[in-house]
């Protein structure tokens, strides 16, 4: 890479890595304490802390879909896709994929079918190069926050919007029981 590239990468990183991890960590927080049983169980075990982002990022990925542009014709289902055509691929829709998830619109920490690679960082060439950083901090806050404040609860649920590029959550409150 040339110095140019170099820098835009630093940038890309920094600035998308702030607003994935960010918005990453209030919806997991927030799945948790909408299904108490599994809140609790990560309270008690530690060990739970990577399933419960993995599964997180699954059910409510920060991503919702990127655009790519086909380098090549391809077919997909019989339909030909032009080379140079902008194609969106949706996060949100692979992660439901009934075909590689088991009851895929269901929450759940103990899942077995997790993805070896998780789809929602990409794929090849466009691997999120901050994968481990950010599963790094996703992990720290969700153990922090079970070790410390187990008695945390969810006033008001998000709300999240938006289904191209990076998501948005607003109106999140949460509170410890008394």
């Amino acid at each position: 890479m040339n110095p140019e590239e170099i820098l835009f990468q630093i940038f890309l990183l920094i600035a998308a890595a702030t607003d994935t991890t960010r918005i990453s960590t209030v919806m997991q927080d927030a799945l948790l304490l909408q299904h108490r049983a599994q809140w609790e169980a990560v309270c008690r075990d530690p060990a739970l802390v990577p399933a419960a982002v993995a599964e997180s990022l699954r059910l409510e990925p920060s991503a919702a879909a990127v655009a790519r542009i086909a380098a090549e014709p391809i077919d997909i289902d019989g339909t030909l896709v032009p080379a140079g055509s902008l194609i969106t691929l949706s996060t949100m829709s692979a992660m439901r994929d009934e075909r590689a998830f088991t009851n895929p619109d269901a929450f759940d920490i103990g899942r077995t079918d997790q993805m070896r690679m998780h789809a929602v960082f990409g794929y090849g060439v466009h691997r999120c190069i901050g994968e481990a950083l950010a599963r790094a901090e996703l992990e720290e806050v969700l153990a922090a926050l079970a070790a410390r404040i187990p008695q945390l609860q969810l006033d008001v649920p998000p709300t999240i919007s938006g289904h191209f590029g990076v998501r948005r959550v607003s109106e999140m409150r949460v509170s410890r029981e008394a």
